[in-house]
């Protein structure tokens, strides 16, 4: 049983809108059952003529093929369509001008009260994920790395330590002055105190 547009939906289809004969449509349309064509002509009188496909028109079916639209005008084509369990798809081929122009679009028939498929998004994605703890750098590393000699003395300490004694004992010698020399006692003096002071109980 054929059905009649009740709630409309309508296409609406340009006529001699960007030039004789043109034809500017949507290049997909879908409706649930019946539906109307809104041919509308923004210049010269037009003959415009519309088919269906054999797979649209399985469920849809044109009240009248060839429509005359008059300068500056519409006219609305109805479309009745058959009761369906699930979505037909085809196409509409519209043609003004005895064949001038040609134009195709996709129309999908659903049935009535389907609502359009929806992609299903996590609501996981939409929270942030926890940053990942960063790999640690070298210099983190490094100043990680308790550096002590054995004893529990600064290594750092230590061959400060060891440097100035030998730079002064280097002096003293190159210069073979006793002032200079008990400098360097003094210096040797200092870092051993300042180790003794330093190691742990």
């Amino acid at each position: 049983m054929w059905e009649q547009p009740t709630t409309v939906s309508r296409l609406t289809v340009d006529l001699n809108r960007d030039g004789l004969h043109s034809i500017a449509t949507p290049s997909s349309f879908e409706t649930p059952g019946p539906f109307e064509i809104r041919l509308r002509n923004h210049g010269e009188a037009v003959h415009a003529h519309l088919n269906l496909d054999d797979a649209l028109s399985a469920v849809a079916r044109l009240t009248a093929n060839n429509h005359y639209v008059e300068t500056e005008s519409s006219r609305l084509v109805q479309i009745e369509t058959r009761s369906i369990q699930s979505p037909v798809t085809g196409r509409l081929k519209i043609v003004t001008g005895y064949g001038a122009e040609v134009a195709y679009m996709t129309v999908t028939v659903t049935p009535p009260g389907e609502k359009r498929s929806r992609v299903q998004v996590d609501e996981t994605l939409s929270v942030p994920k926890p940053r990942e703890p960063e790999e640690p750098s070298l210099v983190d590393r490094l100043s990680e790395i308790e550096l002590t000699a054995p004893g529990g003395v600064s290594i750092a300490l230590l061959a400060f330590g060891v440097l100035a004694v030998g730079l002064s004992v280097m002096i003293a010698l190159s210069l073979e002055s006793p002032i200079v020399l008990f400098g360097s006692l003094l210096v040797v003096v200092g870092v051993i105190a300042a180790l003794a002071i330093t190691k742990p109980a």
